[in-house]
Formats: C-alpha cells, sequence, structure tokens
C-alpha cells in the first residue's frame, strides 16, 4: 500500500512521517509541503491513499481531493481540518473523500483511519481481481459452456425465460426465444484417412472450424458433440432469424456438400450428414433434434457420407440373428471358451457387414450385449470388471467404442484378452472345464440323445453326481438348461430360416412335432406358427 501525507507546516508532516505505517500495511510514505507538490508526485508514483490538510496556500486540500477524484478515481482521499465546520464535510463528500478528521489528530486515531480504508481498497482490487479471473476462465472454457448449454436444451431442460435471455447474453450468443433454426448434425466416418481412435477428437476439432467457416457468412452457428458421438450444429438465419424459408434449407444443403468436399479434400476423412426440418428456438429444439437422431440412428455406418434431409421413412432392419443364436456369450465366457466367443463375435461382425446392420441401433445392441456379459462374468468372481482384468478392461466411452462394427470388435477383444489370460481359479479349475465339455456335447448333439444318462457316460460321471454338481454350480437344473437352449434355437430358427415347423422339431431332437408346439407355446405363450407370423 503507497500513502501521500500532504501539509504545509513542516513539524506536523515530519511528525506523521514518523508514525509506524508497516503496521497499518503501508509500504511506502510520499511527503508533500503542498497541493501542487502532491500533484506533481501523483505524476510519477502509484499512490493508493492520500492524507491531506485541507488549508493549504495555492492547491487546498479540496481541491487536491478535486483533482485526485478526477484524474486518479482508484485513489482515496482522507481530510484533515482543524475546523469543525458542515461545509467542509459537505464538500469532501462530493469529492467522494473517505476520511475526514479533525485537527489535532492523535497518532492512533491516523494510524487507525489509514489502515481502516487500506482495508477498504484491498478489498476492492481483490473483487476486481476475482471478477478478472472470472472473466478469463469465461473466455477460456466459453466453448465448453456453449456446448454444455445446447447438449442442455437439446435434451429438454429448458430454462426459465428470463433465465435463458440471461445465459444466452453470458455465453455471447446471438439467439433469441422465437428464432427459426435448422440442425445440422453430423457423424464422423473415416477420420483422418483411418478410423484411428486418437485422432477422433482432433478431427472432430476440424471438422467444427471447417463446418463454421462455411456456415458463418449467412448464419450464427452454435455447435456442441452429443452424447452419441455426433457433431450438432444449430444454425440462425442471419437475413431472416426470425424465418427459416424453403430457400435458406436448399442453399444449407449446398454449404452442406460444401462441408463434405472440404472435409475430403483437407483432412482426408468424411462426414455424414442430416438436416432437420425449420424449428421454433427454444420450445421445439428437444422434439426436433430427438427426430433427427432417431433417423440416423437407423442409417448403417457403411452408408458413409451421405447426405440427407429429415422426414424419411427408413425402418429398422430385423434384429441381429447370430447374435442371438445360443450359446450366448455369458454361456461361453462362463465356460472358458474363449476361442469360441471370438469366433461368434466375428459371426455377428460379418452378418452386420453383409447385411448392412451397422447402424447406430444394431452397434448399441451389440454393444450392450457384450457388456452384460462382461460384467457378469467379473461380478461372479465378486470383483469390478477392472478388478477382474487386472486394470485394463475398461467400459470406455459408448460413442466412441460404438463408431463401427470395427471399433466394437477391437474393444471387445482388447476385454477378452484380459479375461482369458486371467490366471483366476474361477476360469481353470476342473469343474469349469466340465461345464464347458457338457455344453459342448449337448450343443453338437441337440438333434440326437441328450438325455442326463448320455451327457454323464460322455464325461464319465455317475448321473446323479452330474445333476448335482450342475445344479451347484450353475444354479439351474440341467435339463432346464437343455429346453431353454432348445427353445432359444428354436426362436432363431424361426426368425432367420423358412424351415418347416416339422423340419425344425426333428432338428432340435423332438420326434412328435406337436409336442414339441405344445413345449414351445408354454415357453414363449404362442405357438411356432404365430411366433414366425409376429415377424413378417
Amino acid at each position: 500500500m503507497q500513502l501521500m501525507l500532504v501539509d504545509d507546516e513542516p513539524m506536523i508532516l515530519k511528525s506523521m512521517v514518523q508514525n509506524d505505517w508497516a503496521s497499518a500495511g503501508v509500504e511506502h510514505v510520499y511527503p508533500a509541503a503542498s497541493g501542487l507538490e502532491a500533484a506533481e508526485l501523483l505524476k510519477h508514483h502509484p499512490v493508493d491513499i492520500v492524507v491531506t490538510d485541507i488549508r493549504m496556500p495555492g492547491m487546498d486540500g479540496l481541491a487536491l481531493c478535486k483533482h485526485v477524484h478526477e484524474h486518479y478515481p482508484r485513489t482515496r482521499c482522507v481530510l484533515l481540518s482543524g475546523f469543525g465546520e458542515f461545509e467542509y464535510a459537505r464538500q469532501a463528500i462530493e469529492h467522494r473523500t473517505v476520511g475526514y478528521l479533525l485537527k489535532p489528530v492523535k497518532d492512533e486515531e491516523l494510524l487507525a483511519e489509514v489502515k481502516r480504508v487500506a482495508g477498504g481498497i484491498r478489498g476492492e482490487w481483490e473483487q476486481i481481481a476475482s471478477q478478472e479471473r472470472a472473466r478469463r476462465t469465461l473466455h477460456l472454457h466459453m466453448p465448453m459452456l456453449r456446448s454444455g448449454f445446447l447438449n442442455d436444451l437439446l435434451s429438454g431442460q429448458l430454462p426459465e425465460p428470463g433465465a435463458l435471455a440471461e445465459r444466452l447474453k453470458e455465453y455471447q450468443l446471438p439467439f433469441h426465444a422465437g428464432d427459426s433454426l435448422l440442425l445440422v448434425m453430423v457423424r464422423p466416418e473415416k477420420v483422418f484417412g483411418s478410423g484411428e481412435e486418437p485422432d477422433a477428437l482432433l478431427f472432430e476439432y476440424a471438422v467444427q472450424n471447417i463446418a463454421a467457416e462455411i456456415l458463418e457468412p449467412d448464419c450464427d452457428v452454435w455447435h456442441c458433440c452429443d452424447p452419441y458421438g455426433y457433431l450438432v450444429f444449430a444454425l440462425r438465419s442471419r437475413k431472416q432469424p426470425q424465418e427459416m424459408g424453403e430457400m435458406d434449407v436448399m442453399a444449407l444443403h449446398t454449404k452442406a456438400h460444401e462441408l463434405q468436399l472440404k472435409v475430403s479434400g483437407l483432412l482426408k476423412g468424411q462426414v455424414s450428414l442430416l438436416l432437420s426440418e425449420p424449428l421454433r428456438f427454444p420450445m421445439e429444439l428437444a422434439q426436433v433434434y430427438r427426430k433427427s437422431l432417431n433417423e440416423f440412428r437407423k442409417i448403417p455406418r457403411s452408408e458413409q457420407e451421405f447426405l440427407a434431409l429429415a422426414g424419411g421413412t427408413r425402418t429398422v432392419d430385423r434384429t441381429l440373428t447370430s447374435l442371438y443364436a445360443p450359446p450366448a456369450f455369458l454361456r461361453l465366457m462362463e465356460g472358458g471358451r474363449w476361442d469360441e466367443v471370438r469366433s461368434k463375435l466375428a459371426a455377428i461382425v460379418l452378418e452386420m457387414e453383409e447385411k448392412l446392420l451397422d447402424s447406430g441401433e444394431h452397434l448399441a445392441e451389440l454393444y450392450h450385449t457384450l457388456v452384460s456379459a462382461f460384467l457378469a462374468i467379473a461380478h461372479q468372481q465378486g470383483k469390478t470388471l477392472m478388478e477382474a482384468t487386472a486394470g485394463k478392461g475398461e467400459l470406455g466411452e459408448p460413442a466412441r467404442i460404438m463408431r463401427s462394427t470395427g471399433t466394437v470388435a477391437d474393444w471387445a477383444e482388447g476385454i477378452l484378452s484380459c479375461l482369458s489370460q486371467s490366471e483366476n481359479a474361477e476360469y481353470n479349475d476342473h469343474k469349469r472345464q466340465l461345464l464347458a465339455r457338457i455344453h459342448r456335447f449337448i450343443e453338437e448333439n441337440l438333434a440326437r440323445d441328450v438325455s442326463l444318462q448320455s451327457i454323464a457316460d460322455h464325461v464319465k460321471l455317475h448321473a446323479v453326481y452330474l445333476s448335482s454338481m450342475y445344479k451347484q454350480e450353475t444354479g439351474e437344473n440341467l435339463s432346464d438348461y437343455i429346453m431353454r437352449y432348445r427353445m432359444e434355437q428354436a426362436a432363431v430358427l424361426l426368425r432367420s430360416t423358412e424351415i418347416r415347423i416339422y423340419e425344425l422339431a426333428a432338428r432340435l431332437g423332438f420326434q412328435h412335432p406337436p409336442y414339441f408346439s405344445k413345449l414351445f407355446k408354454n415357453y414363449y405363450g404362442i405357438t411356432p406358427q404365430e411366433y414366425r407370423e409376429r415377424l413378417l
């Protein structure tokens, strides 16, 4: 804290200078014998507090306070006067003097007053510093804050009208309630000429910059990356913000195609785009976004670099047949049949690629089925998935994992490798190997004899011991497992083939088709034929 003492009486000035100013937090004291001298010193030194006598020749104390107020608005003044007259006090208030002491002033009173004023100045500067830090932080994090706010609005979290306007102003967004907007959803496809995950974020950032460069001459642009990995751009026409006409949509279609060309030429990548219908901000934003997202998730990932307008009539293709064909992932993992798990995963990926079943919906279907199986295996050991894989198996970010069949398969292989290499006795003991042999025998001999005795003969155990051991290890009877496996296999064949019911019954080991139909209806609640007809 810097202090200036002004008095035309040398003895008084010297006495004031010799006070213990350090105790008041003052680092340096500048003495001045007149108002004019003080004004000159102020030009060269950053003074925080001026303590001045009123009665001085030339520039008196009040004139000095006025000068300070006009030229150094953050410097505070304290007046000393031997005249306790109201007029002096009134004028001092006009010049924003913060202290007024009557002479003679005791050292303790003057120190206390300066200390009080210094405390107020420090508080002001701390507040200013805090505001400045907040401004810098806000500026630094502005893109993230804008993105998060748009994601909130897309999810339907609408603030009150007054709060909405305040947030838009705070984030320096030129959008207003009632504006007509268009949404453009962008799905990154090939990233920098490859599908390398480390490049994904950089690619998204580059696409956002290119899109802004193309769109901003005609539109106000507000963008974010949604939880599903799509880039979402909210666009507001600068020419007619209250209405987005058909011409705007067609012009945007041209710009969207230009974006695809720029991404291909500059980034060696590919993007697919979906343009929404016009919407009213913010009331219709979440509804139109969900509609656009739903349409996008129907489109296979293999249909790369398409450009579409919202309002299509696509339907989701059939479910993944190989995904639900028994044995399930969990059953194979429980038996430690890791090669068969990988074979099943490879068959699913092949089906998805050949039948173009790699839409967002189907990728999510595969991902969540695998997650469920991985977690179940870990929890059977009383561990988290990370613990079961020695810290190497993680669920990761679903949006990035579900970019393609390849990214899902690579992620799954990473976790499978950890689980299959585990030295945990849960996967290596004799009983686990025995269960795997039992299940494999049932799968390979379903059309023939899979009775308890035939299984016991195969694994060379007494039938009673085998039945007891199986129930203890799996929690279900062996006969119940065989029935469930047959019914699941029947459902898959009914969905994926045109096999006749009697042929299906024989393939599953039933000699009498009516008996099979009765068991199927008991299991699913409908007959095999009704089950098939529901899928047509």
